[in-house]
């Protein structure tokens, strides 16, 4: 990040056509994309229908459509359910730099978020123990609070919501 770098520090890349100025190469190559004639650009063509991609990886992406769900591969995180069809989205799925992980004491579930180990705790009780929060209009049920108080939404005017931290 640039953050409090002198203005003399900062490389900046500078589009030979206009006024146009980057702080990543990357970004002026796309940006020099508006300078080229439309039968200059190289597209990446699919090979089994007529899609056309600026970038390789995003003919990459759209390939998938065409393979048989045995086909793709998956990349699963380890510390989750999280499941990517590109490494590089599992990458930034897990924030390689600092991974905190939080273990489950019952089984060898570990999650990288406090929530999910939360979630993943309550399927380890039984229903009887799982607190509910019930609506008092009809028959939902919900596990978290924000739950309900969103689905009480549609008993009543905007207006008159009542959160249920108002109702207990």
């Amino acid at each position: 990040m640039l953050i409090h770098k002198d203005a003399s520090e900062i490389t900046t890349y500078d589009c030979s056509f206009c006024s146009y100025k980057a702080k990543q190469k990357s970004n002026l190559t796309k940006h020099m994309l508006i300078h080229k004639d439309a039968s200059e650009i190289t597209t990446y063509d699919c090979n089994f229908c007529s899609y056309k991609a600026k970038r390789k990886n995003e003919l990459t992406g759209h390939m998938l459509i065409h393979k048989d769900a045995s086909e793709i591969t998956t990349y699963n995180c380890s510390f989750c359910s999280y499941k990517a069809k590109r490494k590089s989205d599992l990458t930034g799925h897990m924030d390689i730099s600092e991974i905190t992980t939080y273990q489950c004491a019952i089984c060898p579930y570990r999650a990288k978020q406090k929530g999910c180990l939360i979630r993943h705790l309550l399927l380890h009780k039984d229903a009887a123990e799982v607190t509910t929060y019930d609506c008092s209009f009809c028959s939902y049920k919900a596990k978290r609070k924000s739950s309900l108080t969103k689905h009480m939404l549609i008993h009543k005017d905007a207006s008159e919501i009542t959160t249920y931290d108002e109702m207990i």
